[in-house]
């Protein structure tokens, strides 16, 4: 079975937030089940929440991961899984983030939600694989989650400047026939955790589309 991008989203106690970063952290990188490959986990500048990008190789061990790994962490209060069977991801940029050192922070990044019209779920699709070159926005990936009730579609933003994430967005994204709505969440810092096979497993999983 080909490897899932899967998204955690983690919303932790108030007041256990190092508590739970550094819980977190040793659960991930002591890990020995070989069914998820944890790719980097996201403090997320909103709230004091994390988020851990992995490729998942079992869905079927995909619980056990959440059960023993995650949730047992002193300080996590819930856990959202949000999984990605199609998409693409950007070689260039992905291995950016791939080869920075330990802590990852930079340039600027967010998550952009977006939720789209029925119908034109496909038109919409392509139109943000296809969106236009920008000297200080890369898209790292575009990937589909139409089984989510909370969003259809997210990309990956890098920048210099979370500014410029958003005016993106606003210009290029939220303008786009078929669009109904998008979120942002911008990311506060990075800790990358797998190895620069692992993101070339994701890139190879998820090819970028020929022009």
């Amino acid at each position: 079975m080909q490897p899932t991008l899967t998204v955690i989203d983690i919303d932790i106690y108030a007041g256990q937030d190092e508590q739970a970063r550094e819980g977190l952290l040793e659960n991930l990188t002591n890990s020995s089940d070989q069914c998820v490959t944890p790719l980097w986990v996201n403090w997320l500048r909103e709230r004091a929440d994390l988020r851990v990008v992995c490729l998942v190789h079992d869905l079927m061990r995909f619980d056990d991961f959440l059960v023993d790994v995650i949730r047992t962490v002193p300080g996590v209060r819930g856990t959202a899984a949000r999984l990605a069977f199609d998409g693409v991801v950007c070689g260039d940029a992905i291995m950016d983030i791939a080869l920075q050192s330990a802590v990852w922070d930079r340039r600027a990044a967010a998550t952009v939600e977006v939720k789209t019209q029925p119908g034109r779920d496909r038109e919409v699709y392509q139109a943000l694989v296809g969106l236009p070159k920008h000297k200080e926005v890369e898209v790292v990936w575009v990937v589909k989650l139409f089984h989510s009730t909370e969003t259809d579609l997210t990309l990956l933003l890098l920048g210099e400047r979370t500014a410029a994430l958003t005016g993106y967005t606003m210009s290029w994204v939220r303008t786009l026939p078929g669009v109904v709505d998008t979120q942002v969440s911008s990311v506060l810092d990075w800790q990358i955790l797998g190895a620069v096979e692992d993101f070339v497993t994701l890139t190879e999983r998820f090819p970028e589309q020929l022009s």
